[in-house]
């Protein structure tokens, strides 16, 4: 190595190279494509960079020399962080490149290209169209692709291998892939055309167990004190002696809203803050520092912080209930001692008979180094249509045969054949995205506009502010996605459950009571896979023998097979003892169904992906048979059917060969239309601006059904949530028996995904009403005299009595504030004060509720009302029926 290179590391404070760096090393030297596998921690960036770093000094290479793309700008600004001093000390330039960027450094960067360049896969897309820009790439020498794990199974990775392939036309170049965790070596050296793996020879050593803790009576006073369940008050008191012990936590949970209702109690324990993608950046930076600088001891997160970002030392990581996946919690731990020869310490904190299984399981299945399968999006119409419109920029015109070779390259669109290609180009010149004329693609003035406009295949979505419409508030935002794959009324907002009303500018909502079940955002729901869910049904089966013999047993077997404590294991022995008292244990080899006012829940082992296949179906040949809809519930090991009955003889019935059932079934269904939206924004039919509450979906999809849109959003649906091959497994081989009970069992009723007694600490409908009412008083009204025409404005709780100040009569009209007087009639005046004069401040109260006007409160002051609160609840009523119906009086 390069003597100044050797200086410039040791300032750095690289005093030699471990292991890892040493075989990297030498790989990149001789010009090999490599994948690097290793934790994190274990030095892989700088495996990559320094010997690129040491031939672009050595070689003085110019322009762009070396491109590295991470997936999130956070680790574009932690990766500038860590390699500046280096390239500084060997006057090598560097820069990043992303969205945020400014104009005036973009400016600066095309006219003097930095020799290393670090930016995202969407700028990356960029650099081809500018005139300097593209010049510059010409001299790339070196692509680095970080966190590649995170860009394998999503669009952006097909956009990206295509762009891969676009700088292949201009520059020879070696491509380094870098990631933590790889379940198919093959299939990303495939993906990113790798030559050599280098992986760690030392094992990383990760220390993780499955903790439930048990209640105490600290916990009782607790509970009193933050409102919430005895068991939830447990956790909070368990999470904070773990921060306490520890200088740096960090505590992972699945969802956003998660995040968000945990810290809600937490805050008040401990010092603590939140990050995850839907707070802004300068949240997400100052919170980072905080964590960084000790001034805070933990931060609970979501997968906004599970990639490679620099927050310093972290001494252990808290998984609140089941991470659901194996590489997410090897991920997710591995922030945890950073450095390779420390030990990796985690915790997950788990309180129910499934996540309890299911987190055991993955631990197990982590130490045997066993990982989820990779999935690739193959074929993608979309990402064709953005990187078609894309190519046609970069060349103005090109020849559609030398457009397809490049596609064609490329591991995502390898099976694509030449007439499909062209098939797809002409419907894409059909809706005016490119111009394919005598066997050449050109751009249009359209193309520009719409491939910026859809440079990211993340989805575009808008925002709606939620409104609880007793008080007027704004009380959070949902996302689009959220609302239009929504099944339910009901989720789970600010630790509370609200019911949605309508939709219009703001999500109307009131709350709902306690008793509801409240559903977790299936949007972000991480999907638990085939294997992992197998496996938890072989472990039931091994815990319900022992069970029966003898529950001590059963328990022992669990602490000395399983990293678990003894109030987990007994919380998972006390439902299965439960259960064999009367029923069969569900098992991998074992579905149970359970058939009861006609509700049926499937008990099946085979994970998200696979039980989403089988319910869609299901429900769908019930339908036809009943002529009734049938409402669907998947989580990894049941699927519900609401109204169902005879579901085991449907079930035996189903084909292998299921492919066009469930398309049939899919197409009806609200995720389907979202996906079927975004396919039509996304290939340029729609613009992204359009909303989807002014779309006649189901008329557009039948008005599309035979082209490539239609196509798309099939695709998208069966490759991210159905497991087709595992789907077709199971019903073909049916190596399991099937057993029907006419009673609901408690395995059945376990289902792990509702933890309400964390998100339901809700205010009674006694509190709900006094709100409601509080509103009411607030409002501003106008009392107008019939008699003289006297006329004052107040706010209602103002009123003290229902006569005219000025002349004492008791003809007094009450109009809200919110109309303009002028706009009243004389007629609509005295029925008015004819409901005042008979029933005096109910009328008001009634005349000042959004949507109540002279007949709608009469027809409720005519009523009988035993009390305050049942008229309050009825102007409640009045008032939701408005606002769900004055789409049509409006």
């Amino acid at each position: 190595m390069n003597e100044k290179i050797i200086k410039a590391l040791r300032k750095i404070g690289i005093e030699k190279l471990n292991e890892l760096q040493k075989e990297a090393y030498s790989k990149i030297k001789s010009k090999r494509n490599c994948l690097i596998i290793a934790p994190t921690g274990s030095g892989k960036t700088e495996a990559a960079l320094i010997p690129a770093i040491e031939e672009i000094y050595e070689n003085k290479l110019q322009g762009v020399a070396l491109i590295y793309i991470t997936p999130l700008r956070a680790l574009n600004r932690d990766l500038l962080r860590r390699i500046k001093k280096l390239a500084e000390e060997l006057s090598v330039s560097i820069a990043v490149r992303h969205g945020d960027t400014e104009k005036g450094e973009r400016a600066k960067q095309s006219l003097k290209p930095p020799q290393i360049l670090i930016t995202t896969p969407e700028t990356f897309q960029i650099l081809f169209l500018g005139k300097n820009l593209r010049k510059s790439l010409r001299n790339v020498r070196f692509l680095i692709i970080d966190e590649v794990h995170e860009l394998i199974d999503s669009k952006r990775g097909v956009q990206l291998s295509v762009a891969i392939e676009r700088l292949r036309e201009l520059a020879s170049f070696q491509i380094i892939a870098l990631s933590a965790t790889v379940s198919d070596k093959k299939i990303v050296m495939d993906f990113f055309r790798c030559d050599d793996v280098v992986e760690l020879k030392t094992v990383k050593r990760y220390e993780v167990e499955v903790v439930c803790p048990e209640v105490k009576e600290e916990d009782v006073r607790l509970a009193k004190a933050l409102n919430v369940s005895e068991r939830f008050a447990s956790e909070l008191r368990l999470i904070k002696e773990i921060v306490e012990e520890h200088n740096s936590t960090l505590i992972f949970v699945n969802t956003r809203q998660m995040a968000e209702a945990l810290a809600l109690k937490l805050k008040k324990l401990t010092s603590v803050e939140v990050h995850h993608g839907s707070l802004s950046k300068e949240v997400r930076i100052e919170n980072e520092r905080k964590f960084v600088n000790g001034e805070i001891k933990a931060l609970i997160c979501t997968s906004s912080l599970e990639l490679g970002i620099d927050i310093g030392s972290v001494d252990c990581v808290i998984q609140y209930g089941s991470p659901r996946e194996i590489g997410r919690l090897l991920q997710r731990v591995g922030r945890s001692g950073h450095r390779l020869e420390r030990v990796s310490k985690g915790v997950i904190i788990a309180n129910s008979f499934d996540d309890i299984l299911e987190s055991i399981v993955i631990v197990k299945k982590a130490e045997r180094g066993e990982i989820e399968a990779t999935i690739v999006h193959e074929k993608c119409i979309d990402v064709l249509a953005n990187q078609i419109a894309a190519i046609s920029l970069e060349y103005k015109s090109i020849e559609v045969s030398k457009a397809y070779q490049i596609v064609k390259r490329t591991y995502p669109f390898r099976n694509l054949d030449y007439a499909e290609f062209l098939r797809l180009c002409e419907y894409f010149d059909e809706i005016g995205i490119i111009r394919m004329r005598d066997g050449k693609i050109s751009a249009i003035r359209k193309t520009r506009r719409y491939f910026y406009e859809n440079i990211s295949m993340i989805v575009d979505e808008r925002h709606y502010l939620v409104r609880d419409i007793a008080t007027n508030k704004i009380i959070g935002v949902l996302d689009e996605s959220f609302l239009q794959t929504f099944e339910n009324e009901v989720f789970a907002m600010k630790g509370e459950a609200w019911r949605i009303v309508s939709i219009d500018d703001f999500v109307n909502v009131v709350p709902e009571s306690f008793e509801a079940a409240v559903p977790s955002w299936i949007g972000e729901e991480i999907p638990v896979q085939f294997d992992v869910a197998i496996d938890v049904g072989k472990l039931r089966g091994i815990i319900a023998e022992l069970t029966k013999r003898d529950e001590k047993l059963a328990i022992n077997y669990l602490l000395e097979n399983f990293k678990i404590n003894k109030k987990a294991a007994e919380i998972v022995v006390d439902v299965i003892r439960d259960h064999v008292k009367r029923f069969l244990v569900p098992t991998d080899r074992r579905i149970v169904v359970e058939e009861k006012d006609g509700v049926s829940i499937i008990n099946a082992c085979f994970g998200h992906r696979v039980n989403e296949g089988i319910g869609r179906v299901l429900a769908l040949l019930i339908s036809a048979k009943t002529g009734r809809n049938v409402a669907v519930e998947i989580d990894p090991y049941r699927i519900k059917l609401t109204p169902a009955e005879n579901t085991a003889e449907i079930l035996a019935s189903l084909p292998a060969e299921i492919e066009k059932l469930l398309e049939i079934a899919l197409v009806d269904t609200k995720l389907f239309q979202w996906k079927f939206v975004n396919a039509a924004r996304k290939i340029g039919y729609l613009s992204k601006d359009i909303e989807t509450n002014r779309i006649n979906i189901r008329a557009l999809i039948q008005k599309l059904k035979d082209t490539p849109i239609y196509e798309e959003a099939i695709r998208e649906i069966i490759t991210e949530k159905i497991d087709i091959k595992n789907l077709k497994n199971v019903l073909r081989e049916k190596k399991f028996e099937v057993i029907t009970y006419n009673d609901f069992t408690p395995i059945g009723i376990s289902s792990q995904r509702m933890r309400s007694d964390m998100l339901l600490t809700l205010n009674p409908t006694e509190v709900f009403l006094e709100k409601f009412k509080e509103r009411i008083e607030n409002e501003e009204c106008y009392l107008v005299c019939l008699n003289c025409g006297c006329s004052i404005k107040l706010q209602v709780k103002m009123i003290n009595e229902l006569s005219c100040l000025k002349c004492g009569s008791k003809m007094i009209a009450c109009v809200n504030a919110r109309r303009n007087l002028n706009d009243v009639s004389k007629n609509e005046l005295f029925k008015l004060a004819n409901l005042v004069s008979m029933h005096g401040m109910k009328a008001v109260y009634a005349l000042n509720t959004y949507g109540v006007g002279a007949e709608n409160a009469s027809r409720i002051l005519r009523n009988y009302y035993p009390d305050e609160k049942a008229f309050l609840k009825a102007l409640l009523e009045m008032e939701k029926n408005y606002i769900r119906t004055r789409i049509f009086w409006d």
